[in-house]
């Protein structure tokens, strides 16, 4: 009991401020590696930059690359922790890619990786933090380029957006969900669940839009009884005034904008598992975040043929469903935003 109470106490001192972004952002610099391309080239004030951390995350490259660049996307950095499979092989090759790393533990730096990432390479510019096995999306995107978003959102004096995680997951036992790198995860893992989504006021800022709230729960609730946060801001201008990443997934001077967007993840593939076992010998993700990953255990080892798919469960057809439903919302602003016609890169 002593021991879990000191570990607990270490956990909590790791996630302060002025430690994360104190002593540790002095320190982060001197262990970060360069490993492959250019900086990101400056595409206006329109452009945004896509940055995340990330560790053995071959599975889904392809996938997050290639949806992101149809999006417009021209400039990742990507921060590996420790990859063991060919996922710094893979990303090496891709000319838009800024590569560097770092072994420096994920669980005491998670945050100050982050905002290093977005210090260094998206100054005054838009900055989109997603995790690999995420796709970013937003309402009316098959008709809004995200360019034109970006313009909206400059246009209304905003610096910051809230995103909603919705857990994306296939009809077949999570051991069986292998991942085919070259195929779209969308089609590969359509399903979604909505019914243990529990919303509360945000907390973390004034939002523009009251119908703009924090997330709990959802498919991970249901199946591993755990209560995970589902509110991040993921898209925001490092303008000089925000800082993110306060909070795990918050941020400070956000001017919020009154639209939401989606983060879609894909955890639930066949080597989710083996991660959770990982996880959990390794204590990788941090004291408090390890006792998730315990019951996610748990959960697969009393139903090794574990599948997520309810009845509860829908499957997912457009973006603009989730405004329908309520999961996303949407204000009378943007949807008077001029429509672009054409491409979505365009």
């Amino acid at each position: 009991m002593l021991k879990k109470s000191f570990r607990s106490f270490v956990g909590r001192l790791n996630k302060l401020n002025v430690v994360q972004f104190g002593l540790r952002g002095l320190l982060l610099p001197f262990r970060v590696k360069h490993l492959h391309g250019a900086p990101p080239s400056d595409g206006g004030p329109d452009e945004v930059v896509v940055i995340s951390v990330m560790r053995n995350g071959e599975a889904w490259l392809k996938s997050f690359l290639a949806h992101h660049r149809s999006m417009g996307i021209r400039n990742f950095v990507i921060l590996d922790n420790g990859s063991t499979d060919r996922s710094v092989e893979f990303l090496s090759k891709q000319p838009d890619v800024t590569l560097l790393q770092t072994y420096a533990p994920y669980h005491a730096y998670e945050n100050t990786m982050k905002r290093y990432l977005a210090k260094r390479y998206c100054r005054d510019r838009w900055c989109l933090c997603v995790d690999v096995d995420e796709l970013f999306d937003f309402p009316r995107s098959a008709e809004v380029s995200l360019r034109s978003l970006i313009g909206y959102l400059d246009d209304k004096g905003f610096n910051a957006v809230i995103t909603q995680m919705l857990d994306m997951f296939s009809d077949r036992p999570i051991s069986d969900a292998k991942i085919d790198s070259d195929a779209d995860l969308r089609t590969q893992y359509p399903f979604y669940d909505l019914s243990s989504i529990d919303k509360s006021p945000y907390l973390f800022g004034e939002v523009s839009n009251p119908a703009i709230m924090t997330h709990h729960g959802g498919i991970r609730k249901t199946i591993f009884g755990t209560n995970n946060g589902l509110t991040k801001v993921s898209l925001f201008r490092m303008d000089g005034n925000i800082k993110p990443f306060i909070a795990w997934h918050h941020a400070l001077n956000a001017r919020l904008a009154d639209i939401s967007c989606v983060l879609l993840h894909f955890p639930f593939v066949d080597s989710f598992y083996a991660k959770v076992v990982e996880a959990v010998e390794s204590g990788r993700y941090g004291f408090l975040t390890t006792d998730e990953y315990t019951s996610y255990l748990g959960g697969l080892r009393k139903l090794p043929q574990l599948r997520l798919k309810l009845e509860s469960a829908r499957m997912l057809l457009t973006v603009d469903e989730l405004v329908g439903n309520g999961f996303l919302v949407e204000s009378a602003d943007y949807r008077k935003w001029p429509v672009d016609r054409g491409s979505r890169s365009a």
